[in-house]
């Protein structure tokens, strides 16, 4: 027994698995998500991002020295591995920067 999933466009045949792994299933069927980042729209094959994780794929090198703010809410960085995001949410990060 088999089931259609939309998978990148397209209807892809999928056999009937155990119970075990419908939530790998449910994550395959998963639209993602679209963040707003320092106003440039992105879309995320996840829709289960934290701060932390949005970071370590957008700016993986450089992490020290700014803040985040979602949806205008400052997130203090020892929240941001908790902190998840949501469809929608405007994300900004800013640069500590030196001079005077």
């Amino acid at each position: 027994m088999t089931s259609m999933v939309p998978f990148l466009g397209q209807l892809v045949a999928i056999p009937k698995v155990e119970p075990r792994f419908n939530t790998a299933l449910k994550q395959l069927n998963s639209k993602g998500m679209e963040l707003k980042i320092n106003n440039q729209n992105k879309h995320f094959a996840s829709s289960n991002l934290t701060v932390q994780a949005l970071l370590d794929l957008e700016i993986p090198e450089k992490q020290n020295g700014i803040a985040i703010a979602i949806n205008d809410t400052v997130i203090p960085k020892s929240n941001w591995n908790s902190h998840p995001l949501k469809e929608t949410d405007t994300v900004l990060i800013i640069s500590a920067t030196q001079g005077g």
